[in-house]
């Protein structure tokens, strides 16, 4: 039987559908034992049409994170239409209790597996970039009540992949101490990103959170 040729719809519905699993399956797996055979087999495709969409998982995972970044500030566009913002308290829950802690999708990756996406970032031409990392805060900030003005985001964006890491690499941390230095780092970053008030109600939960 000659293999299905796929229509052009057909191939992005099937793609989108591989990239909405990356995160169940880094969630479950991590990246060092996430395998293309996994993939395949959670998406229900075979191996070689995986790799007519990506040549290693390294590249589906970079693909995937970038994805679901998309679809979350696409829903937020979708639910804060210019004009309107949303108190940062609404948020606290998604970006520091998911995103920013020891339940987010990172703390199964290890310095291996960052490099590895890194030069899986560098390959299609996604290199650390500021100009990047600019707009991602602009559509994500813009969506917040109480930010500052003239925000650094080469600081910011340094200040959140310093957390992230810190949770891939616990083992090098006195543990006792694990959670204080996330908080003090969290605290730092609300510092940078809002205005005074703003940040006074968000340290307020930070530490709440933290009892």
């Amino acid at each position: 039987m000659p293999p299905r040729v796929f229509t052009e719809e057909e191939k992005e519905k099937l793609r989108e559908s591989m990239l909405d699993q990356a995160i169940p399956l880094l969630e479950e797996y991590g990246l060092t034992h996430m395998s293309v055979d996994k993939i395949t087999k959670r998406v229900g495709i075979g191996k070689s049409t995986f790799y007519n969409f990506f040549s290693s998982k390294e590249e589906y995972v970079s693909y995937a994170l970038e994805h679901n970044r998309k679809k979350l500030l696409d829903a937020l566009d979708k639910k804060f239409p210019p004009g309107k913002k949303m108190k940062p308290a609404q948020i606290f829950d998604m970006w520091f209790t998911t995103l920013l802690s020891n339940n987010s999708v990172y703390k199964n990756f290890s310095a291996e597996d960052e490099r590895a996406l890194y030069e899986a970032d560098k390959a299609r031409g996604k290199e650390v970039s500021l100009e990047r990392e600019t707009y991602v805060a602009e559509r994500l900030f813009g969506h917040l009540e109480g930010v500052r003005e003239n925000l650094n985001v080469a600081l910011i964006s340094n200040y959140i992949k310093l957390i992230v890491l810190a949770y891939e690499n616990s083992y090098m941390f006195h543990d006792s101490e694990m959670e204080h230095m996330q908080t003090e780092l969290k605290i730092r970053l609300i510092d940078l990103i809002f205005e005074d008030e703003t940040k006074k109600e968000l340290i307020a939960l930070l530490n709440k959170k933290g009892e």
